[in-house]
């Protein structure tokens, strides 16, 4: 999910990559060092300490403004869309009148698997028991929860013994992570270069507009995406008889709050397949405890 904190982060790496192309342990594209950073000015970058500006550092300073936000239309009925699936890694797999659990070895058990049986005693058509992996679950411990829904099953280890005259089809099914946008705003940033010296302040506030100006979209560390559009600078002189310089540049940021779950690539009786979809099937459970 995008955030005014991860949007300032995400915009501090473009300028770092583009402002220091030899790293960040050299200097800028200016032949000076800058530090790039959320926030503003402190106390100790104006002083005496190593790297401030009048030791000639510059600065550049990223904060949103809270007046500028403005609320926009997200898609109609926020629907949640698959974005990307992940393989299970448990899977079950049938042999005469046994059900048998493994696992990708040196993994995280992830995915959905489970039984569909017909011919239970009790259940009208078909009867569903189904579990989701979980990290720290084995082959065997997920053979005994599947087990304590079908009446009649035995468990060893990770073999499950089906009742007799019964007639049983596995489910293997991965996950996929759904998202939703929930909001949609824009907010504007200042984008603030911070010098001792008016040239070296304009050669690095025209460094960081040439480094944006075909810059229309970011990714943040979450992976959610965001629009980045120039709307104004000015130098800022007020400060000069203390020897600094500035110029404030104004962007406009539109991005979602989005939300992300994780959901499995079926439905009980169901794979996820394009055809033969078995609807009907009543789902299993453990019996409760007295």
């Amino acid at each position: 999910m995008a955030d005014i904190a991860t949007i300032s982060t995400a915009i501090a790496g473009a300028l770092a990559a583009a402002l220091c192309p030899d790293g960040r342990s050299a200097s800028s594209c200016t032949g000076r060092p800058v530090i790039i950073r959320r926030g503003g000015l402190t106390q100790a970058d104006l002083g005496n300490a190593l790297h401030t500006l009048h030791e000639g550092c510059d600065f550049i300073s990223i904060a949103d403004t809270a007046e500028g936000w403005t609320r926009l239309d997200e898609p109609l009925g926020r629907p949640w869309r698959m974005e990307s699936t992940q393989a299970a890694t448990v899977s079950i797999s049938i042999t005469g009148g046994m059900a048998t659990l493994a696992l990708v070895a040196n993994t995280v058990p992830t995915g959905i698997v489970g039984l569909r049986i017909e011919g239970l005693a009790g259940v009208t058509g078909a009867g569903c028991c189904l579990y989701r992996a979980q990290p720290g679950d084995t082959a065997a411990s997920i053979a005994a929860s599947l087990a304590a829904m079908l009446p009649g099953a035995t468990v060893q280890g990770a073999d499950i013994t089906l009742p007799a005259c019964v007639t049983a089809q596995a489910i293997n099914a991965g996950m996929a992570t759904a998202r939703c946008v929930a909001r949609r705003q824009q907010q504007m940033f200042v984008l603030t270069t911070w010098s001792a010296s008016p040239a070296a302040r304009d050669a690095l506030g025209q460094a960081m507009a040439d480094a944006l100006a075909l810059t229309d979209w970011l990714v943040d560390a979450n992976g959610s995406t965001f629009r980045i559009e120039a709307r104004g600078a000015g130098n800022d002189d007020t400060a000069m008889n203390r020897g600094i310089f500035a110029r404030p540049a104004h962007y406009l940021v539109t991005f979602d709050t989005d939300l992300t779950q994780s959901v499995p690539l079926m439905l009980a009786g169901g794979i996820g397949v394009e055809s033969g979809l078995i609807a009907g099937d009543v789902l299993l459970d453990a019996p409760a405890a007295p």
